[in-house]
C-alpha cells in the first residue's frame, strides 16, 4: 500500500536541509518551526490513515470470527443430532 503522504515528510524534512543551507540565523529558526509544524502535520495524517486500516482490519476478523463461530456451532449442533440418532 502506497502513502501519499510519506512524500509530503520526505518533501518537508528536504525543504529543511536546504533552510539550512540557505538561511541566515536570525530566520533559521522560525524556518526549522515552520518546517517543524509541517512534518508534524503529515506525520499525524499518516497516523489517522494507519489507525482508520487497523479498524478495518479488525472489523473484518470480527466478522470472520463470527461467521467461522456460527459455522462450528451449526456443525457441533448437527453432530450431536446426528450421535443421539445413531443410538
Amino acid at each position: 500500500m502506497k502513502h501519499p503522504n510519506a512524500t509530503k515528510l520526505i518533501l518537508a524534512m528536504l525543504a529543511f536541509c536546504a533552510f539550512n543551507a540557505h538561511a541566515s540565523d536570525g530566520t533559521l529558526s522560525q524556518d526549522a518551526t515552520k518546517v517543524g509544524h509541517a512534518t508534524g502535520t503529515v506525520v499525524h495524517e499518516i497516523g489517522h490513515g494507519a489507525k482508520e486500516v487497523g479498524k478495518e482490519i479488525a472489523h473484518g476478523a470480527e466478522k470472520a470470527g463470527k461467521a467461522i463461530g456460527s459455522a462450528a456451532e451449526a456443525g457441533g449442533k448437527a453432530f450431536m443430532k446426528a450421535a443421539k440418532g445413531s443410538k
